[in-house]
């Protein structure tokens, strides 16, 4: 098979995957969760548990191998995890809520990204974790516009608007709107400033 005969059907087995997961997203998954919006896909997810607690919006893609998972942990309280209009989520996604997680609209993740508002005891040694309980620290909000990068983990905080988190940051304490954030834990390293309109070293 000559290059651009194989390009040329490569690019159809593309739109076909594409629309049929965009049919099995509005047909056989949207009754399950709180809301989905138009033209939103899941794209073949490795684990999605308490559905009816998600409501994604509109024009939203959710890449192969993604985990969506909301639990009831809290007294009184119903999870919610909200994934904005047109959300880009990457391959192999790790999204849990027990109490509430945000992405706000056009949010961009690279693969293998963990979002979480929730954590394992480990007060007791003579204990499992595994047996111990899950709390939260605090919810989570991605602002809108916002790009996480590789293998970044964002826990218990809140993100800014139109913020970069570079690969492999681990996000624990809140970052503000227009902010370059990276490494183990994660800080500012870049602000955009208003006056100049350029992004200044920290």
């Amino acid at each position: 098979m000559s290059k651009p005969l194989a390009g040329k059907l490569h690019q159809l087995l593309g739109k076909f995957s594409s629309y049929y997961w965009l049919a099995v997203t509005q047909i056989l998954y949207r009754p399950a969760f709180g809301a989905i919006g138009p033209r939103t896909r899941i794209i073949k997810p490795l684990k999605m548990r308490n559905m009816e607690n998600i409501f994604i919006g509109s024009r939203v893609t959710i890449a192969k191998d993604a985990w969506l998972f909301t639990l009831s942990v809290i007294e009184n309280r119903v999870p919610k995890l909200v994934i904005g209009d047109g959300c880009q989520i990457g391959n192999f996604n790790h999204i849990t809520c027990v109490n509430a997680v945000t992405l706000g609209a056009k949010v961009l993740t690279a693969d293998r990204v963990h979002i979480s508002d929730n954590s394992h005891c480990y007060e007791n040694p003579n204990i499992p974790i595994l047996d111990q309980r899950v709390i939260s620290k605090g919810s989570v909000v991605i602002g809108a516009g916002t790009w996480l990068g590789e293998n970044v983990n964002i826990l218990s905080c809140s993100v800014g608007r139109n913020c970069v988190i570079g690969a492999n940051a681990v996000v624990t304490k809140d970052i503000p709107d227009f902010c370059i954030v990276a490494g183990v834990p994660g800080r500012i390293i870049k602000r955009f400033d208003t006056e100049s309109k350029t992004w200044k070293a920290d």
